[in-house]
């Protein structure tokens, strides 16, 4: 993280991960915020749990925050970058972070292995492994997007957050875009 506070005035926090071995920091200690969660503290407007997504309009996240609303409670929060969202869940600011596609590798590599080594859980917003790194992974695995959920959550959590995204048809036809996709390229 560049600035970790915002300014050129300290110096980088490096924050890492190494998945069943633990986490660390090296430089400036990591302080968070106050955005976005200053905009959504009150607890009366965004009642916890938190859920984090991005902004997108698609279809598919729409009912992803809906359905993380209506399964689970509370309220939808803003994060810019897959890397915030999935370091939000690591830190236990958020109940979930969904995201239904990302740019490539290079935005879940560095946060899954911090959130898998604080003891959270990250898969494809299907409730499957992320393949996007495997040299034999789907095609446009990229846009399997992902779940991330925080260390500590309930016992079966995840599971039961992955469930209810797949059991939308918004997910289901989502999932079937791909597919047609790919076999007819």
């Amino acid at each position: 993280i560049p600035f970790p506070d915002g300014n050129l005035e300290s110096d980088p926090t490096i924050i890492y991960g190494l998945a069943d071995m633990g986490t660390g920091i090296i430089g400036t200690p990591l302080s968070r915020g106050p955005f976005p969660l200053d905009h959504h503290i009150d607890g009366v407007k965004y009642p916890r749990p938190h859920h984090a997504t991005g902004d997108s309009a698609a279809e598919v996240m729409n009912a992803c925050r809906k359905q993380a609303i209506k399964r689970f409670g509370g309220s939808n929060v803003i994060y810019g970058g897959a890397g915030n969202k999935i370091l939000a869940a690591a830190l236990g600011e958020v109940a979930c972070s969904i995201q239904h596609k990302v740019g490539g590798a290079w935005d879940l590599c560095a946060p899954e292995a911090i959130l898998k080594a604080m003891g959270g859980k990250m898969t494809d917003l299907f409730g499957e492994e992320i393949a996007i790194y495997q040299s034999d992974g789907p095609p446009r695995c990229n846009e399997r997007g992902y779940l991330a959920s925080p260390p500590g959550s309930e016992e079966n959590f995840h599971e039961a957050l992955a469930a209810a995204m797949i059991a939308l048809p918004e997910v289901q036809k989502y999932r079937e875009n791909i597919s047609e996709t790919v076999g007819s390229a």
